[in-house]
């Protein structure tokens, strides 16, 4: 029986790719590891005895809410049916130009659950994990594409095996190789994983609410940030804002304090009389209905959202 092949993720100098290595853990991503997550996905991988380095766990990445503010308000439901989720002091691995390097990422996140609790447990407790997961297969998949395309491109230089591996190894020393700058490919490697995350936990909460006839669902508002800027994506009609002190001149000021507070919006909110959104209810066969709110078959006054699987398939993100 063919032994299993390891895959190696981390480069460096004097190795080849064999493991995933961010902060003190170890990781390694086998064959049939990715095979599994190329065909389900997050989920797929936790759990599944081909990933056994993978394992869901409120200890592995747990909320960091310490250095974040927050606030919320249960109103008159007889339990709080929102969630938050915070770590600002997330450390990711990443391929750069000179090598491995680690990349300190923020994020938090906010759930505005409805018709229950059930949505915004499972998608608090499972954003961390899932993101640090499609962050680091998705930064391994970069690795392998660079390497494919040095391997071929040394293939047409006549080069053999040994030369070709030693070559790619010390690409990390030479400047303009990389089809990208780090700054690029984070960005990159940051949206394509938040984006996954909430997929894969959309579906995951469908599957189980369908099961146990769950009728609630979530919005969801998340912010990473890194290295001084910031990614924001939402799902329904929770907002990001982001708010600034300016220094106003004398003559702006009038008299008045010198700062100004700023609040600049970043998200915009899926709401079912947007042309667009209402463009794809309509082509999904449902039907935006105005009495005052407009709602999504006459149900839900946003348009899109984790669960809401029963009689409002049409919100899912």
């Amino acid at each position: 029986m063919m032994e299993e092949l390891k895959i190696v993720a981390l480069l460096e100098l004097g190795l080849f790719l064999s493991t995933i290595s961010f902060a003190i853990a170890t990781i390694e991503v086998s064959v049939s590891c990715m095979m599994v997550y190329d065909e389900g996905g997050a989920s797929a991988v936790f759990g599944s005895p081909d990933c056994p380095q993978w394992v869901l766990s409120t200890e592995s990445l747990p909320n960091q809410t310490g250095n974040c503010q927050f606030a919320t308000l249960q109103g008159h439901r007889e339990y709080q049916e929102d969630r938050i989720t915070c770590n600002l002091e997330m450390k990711m691995p990443f391929l750069g130009k000179n090598g491995i390097k680690e990349v300190m990422v923020g994020i938090a996140a906010v759930f505005d659950g409805h018709g229950g609790k059930e949505a915004s447990e499972m998608a608090s407790k499972h954003l961390l994990d899932y993101f640090s997961l499609h962050f680091v297969f998705n930064t391994y998949k970069q690795a392998l594409s660079y390497k494919e395309e040095h391997d071929h491109d040394l293939a047409f230089q006549g080069h053999n095996r040994d030369e070709a591996e030693h070559h790619i190894l010390n690409l990390g020393s030479c400047n303009g190789e990389q089809p990208s700058t780090d700054d690029e490919s984070v960005h990159r490697i940051l949206k394509e994983a938040l984006l996954r995350t909430i997929q894969d936990i959309d579906l995951k909460f469908s599957v189980e609410a369908f099961n146990n006839k769950y009728v609630s669902g979530s919005t969801v508002t998340v912010v990473l940030w890194v290295d001084g800027q910031i990614l924001v994506a939402n799902v329904g009609d929770s907002k990001a804002l982001l708010c600034s002190e300016r220094i106003q001149s004398p003559l702006e000021a009038e008299g008045t304090s010198m700062a100004k507070l700023h609040a600049e919006e970043l998200t915009r909110d899926h709401h079912p009389d947007r042309d667009d959104e209402r463009g794809r209810i309509e082509a999904a066969g449902g039907f935006v209905r105005v009495r005052g709110v407009p709602r999504v078959n006459g149900v839900l006054a946003l348009s899109r959202s984790i669960g809401d699987v029963y009689g409002f398939c049409l919100c899912s993100c």
